[in-house]
């Protein structure tokens, strides 16, 4: 037993070292080095998202691999089998675009995943997945079984040990695709509540932990090196389920700082009918003082393009 229990200590550490090496956090790749860069894409998703890359100095800027060599996760929010017209989830139009885009600069492999709340069975038609079919380099992995997660440890306030995606550590980019939208526990899910679809167990963070803290402490396991938020369409209120109300734009959100660009789009939009400063929403606060990121926007270098 002692035995057993030593393994798993060393392979928890392992793991948790091997992820802090491959996900690497880059910060200020443009604009004032003093600042974390927010950039604001007006625009649809098929010419924002190579203007964006344009901004942040291309591809290569951020992968630090032969694309041809490299894989690359793609994280939306696919929680529900709903269609991108209702605001639940990703839109298909960013995640087609962030597809063509990686295809045409020769990465080879794509995958996308998340952990959804209902059976996989029911996404089989959805748009996103069908992406899998559409374009060749693109394999669908809907992340619903415990076999896909391994343990690892963290030296967050609550959050001590988590089960995340296996397949993080092994890629050599994470891009995390986050929509915006309400959320009833946490007033609005972005980029870094984006990141429990790539944990095994959500449910201990919402009867075992402290919510707000124990989403800021997965920000110090999961770092992915750029956050796209997705505010196409942004449901207001309702959510994360919906129905509700739903602003329809053409705009992007982007940043390598995950709690800057959330804290931008937080204070864009009325979430749950309440006008909330960034601090003032209890895991973008605790993210901030956990040493991740930037929430003050006087310390933001928001650049706006037009796509």
């Amino acid at each position: 037993m002692v035995s057993e229990k030593i393994n798993r200590r060393n392979f928890i550490t392992k793991a948790g070292a091997a992820l802090a090496s491959t996900l690497l956090p880059w910060h200020y790749l443009a604009g004032d080095p003093v600042k974390s860069t927010v950039w604001e894409i007006e625009g649809k998703a098929g010419p924002a998202v190579p203007e964006l890359f344009d901004a942040i100095g291309g591809l290569q800027s951020i992968l630090k691999k032969d694309p041809a060599l490299s894989t690359i996760i793609l994280k939306p929010n696919l929680c529900l089998p709903h269609k991108s017209s209702l605001g639940t989830t990703t839109s298909i139009e960013l995640m087609d675009s962030i597809c063509e885009y990686l295809i045409a600069e020769g990465v080879k492999k794509i995958i996308i995943t998340d952990h959804t709340l209902q059976h996989a069975d029911s996404f089989q038609q959805h748009e996103i997945v069908q992406l899998g079919k559409k374009y060749p380099p693109v394999k669908v992995i809907l992340a619903n079984e415990q076999r896909l997660y391994q343990p690892v440890s963290s030296n967050g306030k609550v959050l001590k040990e988590v089960e995340i995606l296996k397949l993080i550590p092994r890629a050599d980019l994470l891009l995390n695709l986050a929509t915006a939208k309400h959320h009833t526990a946490t007033h609005v899910t972005l980029a870094i509540k984006n990141l429990m679809g790539l944990i095994w167990d959500r449910s201990a963070f919402h009867t075992e932990m402290d919510l707000a803290q124990a989403i800021a402490d997965l920000t110090l396991v999961i770092k992915p090196q750029l956050n796209i938020i997705d505010t196409s369409r942004v449901l207001l209120n309702g959510g994360p389920t919906g129905p509700g109300p739903i602003i329809n734009e053409n705009r992007l959100f982007a940043s390598t700082d995950i709690l800057a660009v959330d804290s931008i789009v937080a204070a864009r939009y009325n979430f749950g009918g309440k006008s909330l400063s960034p601090k003032e929403i209890p895991h973008l606060r605790a993210t901030y003082q956990a040493g991740i990121g930037e929430i003050d926007h006087e310390n933001i270098n928001l650049q706006k393009l037009k796509a």
